[in-house]
């Protein structure tokens, strides 16, 4: 997609109907960043279209969570046990997953779930250092309450999760979701000016400065309009 820049839709997808599993990022560098590393089911054929892009899995050396749901991060234990890598997640999604009111331990009409809490490390908003490059992190509550983004400035890049989509916002009826919150971080994310590609958790990624802001402009009303209902 860009320099240093991997996309992988649908990962893990051979364990749910299709349309029904996560699409995973890779950062490469002398150690790479995986973001989502999906179902566990789809762990053995992600590692395959890594492999067919020239790059070996061994080298992740951190994979990082946008969220809790099983079908983002069923595979992050089996990613840290095999690479020897480190998992990191929101300290505000880690917080709700303890305290029992976590995201959903399954989805429907699946036996995925996600790894424990303790098996990942905590990270904050705000400035992010890996392998030598300055990233950002986002928090990005409303479709879970310890949504994260990243944001790569360097390659006019933004790893959304579930936050939104080319056409929609996240769903909002998962445990700890709410409309307000993700209101709110569309609008902190609408307001990043050097955004030019968007890799959203499902579907097609949104490219080009002029599509990434008429995007903006379609979830801002899809929100209203849900807004006015009520929901």
């Amino acid at each position: 997609m860009r320099d240093n820049v991997y996309f992988y839709p649908d990962a893990g997808g051979l364990a749910f109907p299709p349309g029904f599993s996560c699409n995973t990022v890779l950062l490469t560098g002398r150690r790479h960043m995986l973001i989502d590393p999906g179902l566990l089911k789809g762990w053995p054929d992600l590692k395959d279209r890594i492999r067919a892009d020239g790059l070996q899995p061994d080298d992740v050396g951190l994979a990082l969570a946008t969220h809790s749901h099983p079908d983002h991060v069923e595979a992050a234990a089996e990613v840290a046990a095999e690479l020897k890598a480190q998992l990191a997640m929101s300290a505000k999604e880690l917080d709700f997953m303890d305290a029992g009111r976590g995201s959903p331990r399954r989805l429907e009409d699946s036996p995925a779930e996600p790894p424990a809490s303790e098996l990942f490390t905590p990270v904050f908003s705000g400035p992010f250092r890996w392998e030598g490059r300055e990233f950002r992190l986002i928090d990005a509550p409303g479709h879970s309450p310890g949504g994260l983004c990243l944001h790569w400035p360097e390659r006019g890049l933004l790893v959304v999760g579930d936050a939104y989509f080319a056409g929609a916002i996240g769903a909002v009826d998962h445990p700890g979701g709410r409309l307000a919150d993700l209101s709110r971080t569309v609008r902190i994310l609408g307001g990043l000016r050097d955004v030019e590609l968007v890799l959203c958790g499902h579907g097609p990624p949104v490219e080009g400065r002029s599509e990434v802001f008429r995007n903006y402009q379609v979830l801002s009303a899809e929100i209203a309009e849900k807004a006015a209902a009520g929901l």
